[in-house]
């Protein structure tokens, strides 16, 4: 099969490989193993960049026999996660303190199973308004 994608079009393609790298690769344990499939599939549309005039984001190594993104590609490609990080950080923060306060709670057997799940996206809701209101200013690590 065959699918034919514009100049536009390959880079998009190449910011989502490049974005999904990051989230698949970077966060691992040593001991974890990289998804072989995926860079093989992320080497054949790297090295199709110059066919698309993307030339200047990916470069060749030839002594590693692969290629890899250039500072360029990395600088323009990393400011949409930088975006990405930025949006999504007080609601992971609002969950993840509303979820360490809903296991405290049940494991000092101050709320039931039942009550859990509702008493969490109060918590989460009421810590993301908190963090609305007055962004970091109020978190304070003890």
């Amino acid at each position: 099969m065959n699918i034919e994608v514009t100049k536009e079009q390959y880079k998009k393609i190449l910011q989502a490989f490049y974005l999904g790298d990051l989230v698949l690769h970077s966060m691992k344990d040593e001991n974890e193993e990289n998804d072989e499939s995926y860079i093989a599939t992320e080497q054949y549309l790297f090295s199709l960049a110059k066919d698309f005039g993307y030339e200047d984001y990916v470069l060749f190594d030839k002594d590693l026999d692969q290629y890899f993104p250039t500072p360029l590609m990395e600088n323009e490609f990393d400011t949409a996660m930088l975006k990405y990080e930025q949006e999504i950080f007080p609601d992971q923060l609002a969950a993840t303190l509303a979820r360490n306060k809903v296991e405290a709670m049940l494991d000092a057997k101050e709320i039931s199973t039942d009550e859990a799940g509702l008493l969490l996206l109060e918590l989460e809701d009421k810590y993301l308004d908190q963090l609305d209101q007055d962004g970091l200013n109020r978190i304070d690590i003890k």
